[in-house]
C-alpha cells in the first residue's frame, strides 16, 4: 500500500508530466503560426471588418442612400444639406477645441515637466481628473455649470424664476445657452487631459542637453523653446492635435447633453438611426469612419514629415516674452484658466448633488422614495455596466495579449507596422459611427441578416447585451494593445532568455516569467478598458434596445428633466472611475513606460 505522501507525490508526476506535454506541445513553431492565425482572423473577424463594413453597406445600398439622402423625391437634397452643417459644425468644433487645448494645455505640460515646486504631484493628479468622469456625466456637468441657474449664472444674480419663463422651460437660466459655444466648452474639457498628459510626456522625451547647450551660448528661454524644444516634441505635438481633433470629431456622450439646436455629426447619427432612417445613418457614418481613417493616417505617417520654422530669431522680442515675471504672469494665467474652464466645470456635479440631496425635491427622495422607483433602475443599470464592462476587459486580454506580441515579438517587415497601425483604427472611429456599423453587420441588414451570404432571420445578434458587449469589446481594444506593446518592448530579454537556456519551453517561460514580468501592465490596460466602457455612451445608445447601462441613463433622466436623480447617478458613476484611475495611477507609477 502506498501511503498519503507517496499518492500525493505521484499525483503531483502526472500534473507535471501533463504540464509538461501541453508546454511541449504549446511552444512549437506549427503551434505558434496556428496561434497568430486564429487571433488573427478574430481580430480581422470580429473587429476590423465589421468597422470597415460600412462602405459595403453604402456601396450595395447606394441607390436607396441616392433617394434618402441626396435625390429625395420630396425633400430634395435637405437632409444633405443637414449633414454638411453637422458635418461641418463638427469640423469646426474639433478644431476650436484643438486650438484651445494647445493654447491652454502646452503652457500647463511645461509647468508638469519642466518645473519643481511643492504640490507638483496634486496638481499631476488633477489634470487627469476629468478622465474620471465618464462623458455623459461630464455633460451634464458642464452644462449644469455654464448652462443652468445653478452654476456660474448665481454668482452674476441672474434670476432663475425670469429666466425659466423667457426660455419657456426648467432647462436652461445659465451664463450660457445650449448650442456651439457650451460644445466647444464640453469638448476642451474632456480632450484637455489627453494633450496635456500626451505632450508632458513628449517634453520629458526632450534631452535637455540642447537646452542648457543653448543657454549657455546666451539664448532666450523663448528662443530656445521655439528653436530646439519645439522641434524635438513637434511629432509628439502634431499627433496629440490629430487625436484630439479626432477625439472630439467622435464624441456624442457629453454633446448630447448640450447640443441644444447644434447637432453635431455624431448626434444626427443617432438621431437618424432612432428614426430608422438607416440609409441616411450609413452614409453619415461613412463619412465620419472616411474621415478618421484619414486622421489616422497622418498621425502615422504626415507628422514626421512635418517642420517647424526655426531660422529667425528675434532677439529683442524673444528677450521680453523670456522674462521671468512674464513668465509667471502666463503659468497663473494658465492655471486659472484650468481650475475655472476644466477642473471645476467638470466636478461641479458634486457640488450640485450637495445642494440638492435632501428635501421633497432632493436627489434622496426622489432615487429612494419616488414611486417610479429609481434606485431599482440605478441598481440594476449599473449591474449591466459593470458586467459589460467585466466581459469586455476579459476578452481584451485574451486578445490584447498575443495581439501585442505580433506586433512587438514577430518579425514580419512592415505587416508589424500595418498591424500596428490598423489595431488603433477602433480608437479614432467616432463611437456612434462605430457603434452603427456593428449593428448593420450583426443585425438582419448584414452578411448575417435574411438577405445575407449566411441566413438568419434576424441576423445573428439583435440590439441589447450581447451587441453592447461586442461593440463595447471593440472599441476598447486599442487601450489594452497599446499598454502592452509599450510593456513588452521595454521587457528586459534576459530573463526570458535565462528560462530557455535552463531548458524551459517557450510557453513555460511565457506563463513562469513573461506573464509576472508584465502584471503591471495587464492591470493598467484592465483598469483602462474596464473604465473606458464604464462610462461610453454614444455606441450604447445605437444597439442599446431595451437594456440601459447607467450613462445611457443619465441622458434618459436629464432630457426627462429629473436632474437630482441624474446628478446622484453620475455621481456613483464618477467614484467608480475616480477609484480606478487612482489604481491606474498606483501601478503606472511603479513601472515607466506603460501609458
Amino acid at each position: 500500500m502506498l501511503d498519503s505522501k507517496e499518492t500525493t507525490q505521484i499525483i503531483q508526476s502526472r500534473d507535471l508530466n501533463w504540464t509538461s506535454r501541453l508546454d511541449r506541445v504549446l511552444s512549437t513553431k506549427k503551434m505558434g503560426k496556428f496561434v497568430d492565425g486564429i487571433f488573427l482572423t478574430v481580430f480581422f473577424g470580429f473587429f476590423i471588418i465589421p468597422i470597415l463594413f460600412i462602405f459595403v453597406y453604402a456601396l450595395l445600398n447606394w441607390g436607396a442612400i441616392d433617394i434618402a439622402v441626396l435625390n429625395n423625391p420630396i425633400s430634395g437634397s435637405a437632409r444633405f444639406n443637414e449633414m454638411i452643417i453637422a458635418l461641418l459644425r463638427s469640423l469646426l468644433v474639433g478644431g476650436i477645441v484643438v486650438l484651445i487645448d494647445i493654447l491652454i494645455g502646452l503652457p500647463m505640460a511645461l509647468i508638469l515637466a519642466r518645473r519643481e515646486f511643492r504640490g507638483k504631484r496634486i496638481l499631476d493628479t488633477l489634470v487627469d481628473l476629468p478622465l474620471a468622469v465618464p462623458t455623459a456625466a461630464l455633460g451634464f456637468s458642464i452644462y449644469l455649470f455654464w448652462g443652468s441657474p445653478n452654476g456660474i449664472a448665481s454668482i452674476f444674480g441672474i434670476n432663475q424664476n425670469i429666466v425659466q419663463v423667457l426660455a419657456g422651460s426648467a432647462r436652461g437660466g445659465g451664463l450660457i445657452d445650449e448650442g456651439l459655444l457650451m460644445i466647444i466648452l464640453v469638448h476642451v474639457v474632456f480632450t484637455y487631459p489627453y494633450i496635456t498628459r500626451n505632450l508632458k510626456v513628449v517634453i520629458l522625451n526632450v534631452d535637455e542637453a540642447y537646452e542648457h547647450a543653448a543657454r549657455s551660448l546666451g539664448a532666450q528661454k523663448y528662443t530656445i523653446f521655439r528653436t530646439i524644444t519645439g522641434p524635438l516634441m513637434k511629432e509628439g505635438l502634431i499627433a496629440g492635435a490629430i487625436l484630439a481633433f479626432a477625439r472630439s470629431l467622435g464624441e456624442t456622450g457629453a454633446t448630447l447633453m448640450v447640443y441644444g439646436t447644434d447637432a453635431t455629426a455624431p448626434i444626427q447619427i443617432v438621431s437618424l438611426r432612432n428614426l430608422g432612417q438607416f440609409h441616411g445613418a450609413a452614409f453619415l457614418s461613412m463619412i465620419l469612419v472616411a474621415i478618421s481613417l484619414f486622421l489616422l493616417f497622418l498621425v502615422k505617417v504626415i507628422t514626421r514629415k512635418v517642420g517647424l520654422p526655426i531660422q529667425k530669431v528675434w532677439y529683442g522680442f524673444e528677450k521680453f516674452l523670456s522674462k521671468r515675471s512674464l513668465k509667471i504672469t502666463r503659468d497663473t494665467l494658465v492655471l486659472i484658466i484650468f481650475f475655472s474652464v476644466v477642473l471645476i466645470p467638470a466636478l461641479f456635479i458634486i457640488f450640485y448633488l450637495g445642494t440638492h440631496f435632501t428635501g421633497v425635491e432632493g436627489a434622496f427622495y426622489k432615487v429612494f422614495f419616488d414611486p417610479d422607483n429609481k434606485w431599482a433602475s440605478i441598481w440594476m443599470n449599473l449591474l449591466n455596466s459593470l458586467s459589460i464592462a467585466g466581459i469586455a476587459t476579459l476578452l481584451n486580454l485574451l486578445i490584447g495579449i498575443p495581439l501585442a506580441f505580433m506586433i512587438v515579438r514577430r518579425n514580419w517587415g512592415k505587416f508589424n507596422n500595418v498591424l500596428d497601425t490598423i489595431v488603433d483604427i477602433p480608437l479614432t472611429i467616432p463611437s456612434s459611427a462605430l457603434g452603427f456599423s456593428l449593428f448593420l453587420f450583426w443585425g438582419t441588414l448584414g452578411p448575417f441578416g435574411p438577405n445575407g451570404i449566411i441566413k438568419f432571420p434576424n441576423g445573428i445578434f439583435s440590439p441589447g447585451y450581447a451587441l453592447i458587449v461586442i461593440v463595447h469589446v471593440v472599441f476598447t481594444l486599442p487601450y489594452m494593445v497599446r499598454v502592452l506593446v509599450a510593456v513588452i518592448t521595454n521587457l528586459e530579454p534576459g530573463y526570458e532568455e535565462a528560462s530557455r537556456t535552463l531548458g524551459a519551453t517557450s510557453f513555460a517561460t511565457f506563463r513562469n516569467v513573461t506573464l509576472p514580468l508584465i502584471k503591471n501592465g495587464l492591470i493598467a490596460g484592465s483598469i483602462m478598458v474596464f473604465t473606458r466602457s464604464l462610462g461610453e455612451t454614444g455606441a450604447t445608445v445605437v444597439v442599446m434596445g431595451l437594456v440601459r447601462t447607467i450613462p445611457v441613463t443619465i441622458v434618459d433622466w436629464v432630457e426627462a428633466m429629473e436632474l437630482e436623480a441624474a446628478a446622484f447617478a453620475s455621481f456613483i458613476l464618477i467614484v467608480l472611475s475616480f477609484i480606478l484611475i487612482l489604481i491606474l495611477r498606483r501601478v503606472t507609477g511603479k513601472e515607466k513606460g506603460l501609458v
